[in-house]
């Protein structure tokens, strides 16, 4: 095993030799291989679509070709190309490290906190919740400032606890702003004012989502169990229009997770919200919400932490109950307009279309987590399915603080993109970064691709 150390000396991680396909005698073979950016052969061999599942924002692979960014992808797959043939010729990784791109991830899911003022039976991530444990505040904002100097582009804030009661909520998003960074705020709605006191400087491709999960006052307080007794749907609902007055520029989003007979987090069974899907759109587009996002529950699997769809029903149930939330959410598809959209998310579509196979077929390498990354205050992770897991950890809480530890924490995670074997650890995961992660390995088993390759229409759209 080899030890992998922080800038300070302590040990961080210990990862086994390198992943069986970099044997020399197999790396030309043992590969899965992409015939092109848009087809991929799947273990049995068969030739799989171009995934017409994904929803726009989940196209991480046209994100990374946008004009803006896409030199940042070519030279990471030139590295990698470099790197591989480096390691036939014999020699190791921390050979080549110094000569590895200067780029901090792109997007980074910030988790502010893990304070939170709900008790939710079904949080992923109720482990962490409320251990008082914290950043720096100004040693956050060095953090972000050194990743921006090497090419952030997007920030989200969200997870580990409620962002909005950080008391440096508001100086984070003005801080980000400042040096012109997209923000997404996901937040459970009961700190509106911290909302409203952020909103004049969001601007257009920002956004706010609410994390509601109901259509009714009921579900939401027994669902979410809010500790102050004034927190209800309608209290939330009702603050949303005049916040749209203060800047209607920004996005306000209303997060509905679907929710079906049986599902279990925690050790306890959640509440069945699949007869609000209905309610909860006619609610969202009248409390003047842009969108209602549908997305399935997930859990946490037992033997590596990660987050999955929970498919522990019989399969004609399974079937029943799919069927019931596809005629809903056609439904609520009646409710659209010029100002309210219905979103469905990759999962929700691929889970109903049983093509959610497609997305646990991973390559062993996954490259995304050199592009997006989560920052908490338990550490640096390479991917928000594994906010908190020992095995994704890439530095400590402040270890993009300065070029120094930015240095050594890039280090780390390229340490980690070999020692990470994606198609074990994330064999359960219905990974929406999967069409990216066979595009890039497609790119650098065959890098005479990259002159041709495709560049996407800019969106101005960096959220990974």
């Amino acid at each position: 095993m080899e030890k992998i150390h922080t800038a300070d000396g302590d040990v961080l991680m210990e990862v086994s030799p390198l992943i069986d396909f970099r044997s020399k005698n197999n790396i030309q073979s043992a590969l899965q291989i992409v015939d092109t950016p848009l087809h991929a052969k799947n273990k049995h061999g068969q030739h799989k679509d171009k995934q017409v599942e994904l929803s726009p924002i989940h196209d991480f692979s046209a994100k990374l070709r946008q004009p803006s960014i896409i030199n940042t992808l070519k030279e990471y797959v030139r590295w990698q190309v470099k790197w591989r043939d480096a390691y036939i010729e014999g020699k190791s990784i921390e050979d080549i490290l110094e000569q590895a791109p200067n780029h901090a991830p792109l997007s980074v899911n910030l988790d502010v906190t893990t304070a939170c003022n709900y008790c939710c039976d079904h949080c992923v991530d109720m482990d962490i919740l409320n251990t008082g444990i914290r950043y720096e505040h100004e040693q956050l904002k060095n953090s972000l400032s050194t990743l921006i100097d090497r090419g952030l582009r997007s920030v989200i804030i969200i997870g580990g606890g409620e962002p909005t009661v950080y008391p440096g909520f508001a100086d984070i998003v003005k801080h980000l702003k400042a040096r012109d960074i997209q923000i997404g705020v996901v937040t459970n709605g009961s700190r509106m004012d911290r909302i409203a006191e952020i909103a004049d400087v969001l601007t257009k491709g920002d956004w706010v989502r609410l994390s509601l999960d109901s259509g009714d006052n009921e579900t939401f307080r027994a669902m979410h169990k809010p500790v102050s007794k004034k927190v209800t749907l309608d209290w939330i609902c009702s603050q949303i229009p005049d916040i749209k007055k203060i800047n209607p520029d920004f996005q306000i989003g209303y997060s509905f997770i679907v929710v079906w007979r049986d599902c279990e987090a925690n050790d306890t069974e959640i509440i069945d919200n699949t007869g609000e899907i209905i309610e909860a759109a006619q609610r969202a587009k009248q409390y003047e919400f842009d969108y209602i996002s549908y997305k399935p529950f997930l859990t946490r699997a037992e033997e590596n932490n990660a987050e999955v769809v929970n498919l522990t029903q019989e399969e004609q149930s399974i079937d029943n109950i799919l069927k019931k939330i596809r005629t809903s959410v056609n439904k609520t598809k009646q409710l659209e307009s010029e100002k309210f959209s219905v979103i469905e998310s990759t999962n929700l579509r691929v889970l109903e279309n049983g093509s959610y196979k497609d997305f646990i077929d991973q390559p062993s390498t996954c490259h995304m987590q050199y592009f997006r990354q989560v920052l908490s205050p338990l550490g640096v992770f390479n991917c928000p399915v594994y906010r908190h897991v020992p095995q994704a950890l890439l530095g400590g809480k402040h270890e993009y603080e300065g070029e120094e530890l930015f240095k050594e924490t890039q280090k780390n995670t390229l340490r980690l993109i070999e020692a990470f074997d994606a198609s074990n650890e994330c064999r359960n995961v219905t990974c929406l970064y999967n069409h990216a992660n066979w595009l890039i390995e497609d790119l650098i088993r065959h890098p005479e691709k990259l002159d041709a390759l495709e560049v996407s229409e800019e969106r101005h759209d960096y959220f990974l």
